[in-house]
């Protein structure tokens, strides 16, 4: 079935050096996610133009984000689908650019001897790599260019961190990732300005009616107390049940005899009346993990960080191939991960093993 070109998006494609309709139908089949209206889309496509980057080589990406077009008091959460481009993209673009000599960037640790001089565009650092201490505390990134002023950046890394597996495991590459997008958004504003790469936008899939009120259009990491990931969805507490008191008489009529043994038993069990009822403990899952490090095991043998680990590398994948014959299977394991993480979400702290994983009831 082929895709529906309004002739405006022909002008366009024409004028992105030879994007025909056939290219352009190719790129919404297969790039664009299903539900892309025609704006979206041609959005895409002009900062496709904009920002020379080709989504048929993953220099760019069409994803879902969900954006508040409400207000703090009455939110009103919708998807969006927006231009993303990545950082190999960037980085092949910027080589074809006459004026660009290169670009260079690196962590620092807290006893690292660094200076830099933004005036000058000039830095020095000096570090033992088999002997490197302290924290990590940011990376710097430098873009030279033929004839200008070299263009240097620095970040902190307390500022850009997130709690995702990726950012546990390797935080001195996507700290360094992070550092070259930043250093090519201010060397080429005019292609790369307002552009931001996956490693530093905020996880966007969360459950928007269970949110606390924010001031920016986008989820801000950290605004969920718990020990919840910021990827998983945050469910709203559930009150207790009630218990109901015990019917009294308002006059005192004669009652007739207990039994025996409903004697005994009310006389040595003590009244509980104010103690709060147990919660009930959920079931060991038994969802199959059908994909990535932990392919074969089932979910409550998975702790929080591995069962995150494994929930960001499939929207990843779904990311990068959301028309893939796998892509279905995964999208039905990856809900019921998620359904898994929910459950977790209602279950006290206490009620967890050693790794994370709930315990059967």
């Amino acid at each position: 079935m082929e895709a529906n070109i309004p002739p405006k998006l022909e002008d366009t494609g024409a004028a992105l050096g030879g994007w025909s309709r056939e290219r352009m139908e190719l790129i919404r089949r297969t790039i664009c996610p299903r539900g892309i209206s025609e704006d979206e889309f041609a959005l895409f496509i002009e900062q496709c133009k904009r920002s020379g980057l080709d989504p048929l080589l993953k220099e760019a990406f069409c994803v879902a984000r969900r954006q508040n077009i409400g207000n703090r008091e009455r939110p009103n959460w919708v998807t969006k689908y927006e231009f993303q481009p990545s950082e190999a993209g960037m980085l092949a673009r910027a080589e074809r650019f006459p004026d660009f000599k290169g670009i260079q960037a690196s962590a620092v640790f807290a006893e690292d001897d660094i200076v830099v001089d933004q005036g000058r565009g000039e830095v020095v650092h000096r570090f033992n790599p088999a002997k490197r201490k302290g924290a990590l505390v940011g990376a710097w990134s430098r873009v030279v260019r033929d004839g200008k002023l070299p263009v240097v950046v620095w970040l902190d890394f307390s500022g850009y961190v997130q709690q995702t597996p990726l950012w546990a495991k390797i935080p001195t590459t996507m700290i360094e990732k992070c550092a070259r997008v930043a250093a090519l958004r201010k060397a080429y504003p005019e292609a790369f300005g307002g552009l931001y790469v996956r490693e530093e936008m905020p996880a966007e899939d969360f459950d928007a009616a269970s949110e606390p009120a924010t001031s920016g259009a986008y989820e801000v990491l950290g605004a969920r107390p718990g020990p919840v990931k910021a990827s998983f969805p945050t469910l709203p507490s559930v009150p207790a049940p009630l218990k109901e008191d015990k019917a009294r008489l308002d006059v005192d009529v004669p009652l007739a005899p207990l039994p025996p043994k409903v004697v005994a038993t009310e006389l040595a069990a003590p009244e509980k009346d104010d103690a709060p009822e147990p919660a009930p403990r959920p079931k060991p899952s038994a969802v199959v993990v059908a994909f990535g490090p932990y392919k074969g095991k089932t979910a409550s043998e998975l702790s929080d960080e591995e069962l995150s680990e494994s929930i960001d590398l499939a929207n990843e994948k779904l990311m990068e191939q959301p028309r893939a014959r796998w892509a279905k299977a995964m999208r039905e394991n990856l809900l019921a991960l998620e359904a898994e993480t929910e459950l977790r979400c209602r279950v006290p702290a206490a009620e967890k093993n050693g790794n994370g994983a709930t315990h059967g009831a």
